[in-house]
């Protein structure tokens, strides 16, 4: 009897130990789900949705050729497009602030950050906007990025 009650037990835990692996599992499909969703909620975009202005591309141009141009030609962004493709242009952005100019990262102001992101955007063929690509606010953190066409 004593057999019986050890297998019984041990039944137990194991039932106890697989529905928590069960709930586990379910709890994360759910907030997978959340968070998915969250990503097309409103104010989700793409470049390709205008994400910037076309003066801020344009007061880029000098700030990229003095700090990128010499490393980073057009290509180089295509294929780096390539690595973030679905991710939200807050990555992209925080890794060039994080390590670019190389002799030099982060030494640039946000605003010159953000101004060479827009030059690079435009410079992929994406259309310009209406309103300033900015670090501040969840306007990067909503744009998904996307492959720049061929």
């Amino acid at each position: 009897m004593k057999k019986t009650a050890f297998i019984g037990t041990a039944q137990a835990v194991v039932f106890s130990v697989s529905a928590v692996a069960v709930s586990a599992v379910a709890v994360s499909a759910l907030v997978f789900s959340m968070l998915a969703s969250s990503a097309f909620a409103d104010g989700a975009k793409t470049l390709a949705d205008g994400v910037y202005t076309q003066a801020q591309a344009e007061a880029g141009a000098p700030l990229f050729t003095t700090n990128c141009s010499a490393c980073h030609n057009t290509d180089f962004y295509k294929t780096t497009l390539q690595r973030f493709n679905g991710q939200p242009l807050l990555y992209l952005f925080e890794s060039i602030m994080a390590g670019m100019p190389a002799d030099k990262p982060g030494a640039l102001l946000d605003n010159e950050y953000e101004d060479i992101m827009a030059h690079i955007i435009s410079l992929l063929g994406f259309p310009a906007g209406d309103e300033r690509l900015t670090y501040s606010g969840d306007t990067m953190r909503n744009t998904t990025v996307i492959r720049a066409a061929e």
